[in-house]
């Protein structure tokens, strides 16, 4: 066991900051750094998510043709766009930046955009935003980068942007993220020691459970279990508007077919079909995925 001094880094009790991410979450939505800052914290998020090559365009001023940002992940080039203004935007106006974004996804022969802001969005403002294009998009919102900037590892990247210290319960995460690390290598470092062999079948024959899930891979397959459940909803309200006389405004239909065409050449419509025991599994899976995120049991908004 090691056993680390704390730092004397917070403030006086009657000083405290806010406590549950809150701060950060503040600090964030009430921006005053200005773009450039704003493009230096949204690379480091990126580098923090597994992109590579992230490569800024001009956080100084100048023209950037098109991007914010360039960055790559699984062999694929993405334009990152930096939206922070101060305090909470409408939802209009999100849209207007965003789709001004855009363009640059084809000047720039991107797989896709990755939309950094420090907006907050519900899940269905996501949805509409992502179901503007037809090319990839990933959102990071303003609760997806406080959950990321409050991890042990950023924690560096949080103080310097948003002037925020560790609390002493932030820093015993710290430390006991490094302590289970130190631990973890001094195991394998024991394999080594004892029979050389052994280690090396050890190290190639490794599986996933070894290692911690990503935020963005737990993200990734929450938003397609999301997708799945929404169309069984739309299937749904379709089999009342057609055989029940259900009413639903004309655009907002057109848009949910739309969207459900956009589900099916994704997932094929083979595989868009459950029994009740599947259905029961998908929805316990994205309630105990969103549990594991921060919100309440049992939040099934699609």
């Amino acid at each position: 066991m090691v056993f680390y001094k704390l730092l004397a880094l917070e403030s006086p009790l009657s000083n405290r900051r806010s406590s549950e991410g809150d701060e950060t979450w503040f600090r964030l939505l009430n921006w005053t750094k200005g773009q450039k800052a704003a493009e230096r914290i949204s690379a480091h998020i990126l580098k923090s998510e597994q992109y590579h090559s992230v490569d800024p365009s001009h956080p100084l001023g100048g023209r950037d043709g098109g991007k914010d940002i360039l960055c790559a992940k699984n062999s694929n080039k993405y334009v990152g766009a930096v939206y922070f203004p101060r305090g909470q935007k409408s939802l209009s106006e999100i849209k207007n930046k965003f789709m001004g974004d855009t363009d640059g996804v084809i000047k720039n022969d991107a797989k896709g955009l990755v939309f950094i802001t420090n907006q907050e969005l519900t899940l269905s403002q996501r949805h509409e935003l992502e179901n503007l294009v037809d090319f990839d998009v990933t959102v990071y919102h303003l609760e997806r980068i406080s959950s990321i900037l409050d991890q042990p590892s950023n924690y560096g990247i949080r103080l310097e942007y948003l002037d925020l210290e560790l609390t002493k319960e932030e820093q015993l995460a710290f430390f006991a993220q490094q302590e289970h690390k130190l631990n973890f290598y001094t195991e394998k470092l024991d394999l080594l020691a004892a029979d050389y062999g052994e280690f090396k079948n050890y190290t190639l024959n490794m599986h996933e459970h070894d290692y911690d899930r990503s935020i963005d891979e737990i993200l990734i397959e929450l938003d397609d279990m999301i997708q799945k459940v929404w169309y069984n909803r739309h299937l749904n309200l379709k089999y009342k508007i057609e055989f029940q006389g259900e009413k639903v405004d004309p655009e907002i239909w057109k848009g949910a077919l739309a969207s459900a065409k956009k589900v099916e050449e994704k997932f094929g419509k083979e595989n868009l079909g459950w029994d009740d025991f599947e259905w029961g599994m998908l929805n316990g899976k994205v309630s105990a995925l969103r549990w594991v995120l921060g919100e309440d049991w049992d939040m099934l908004d699609t």
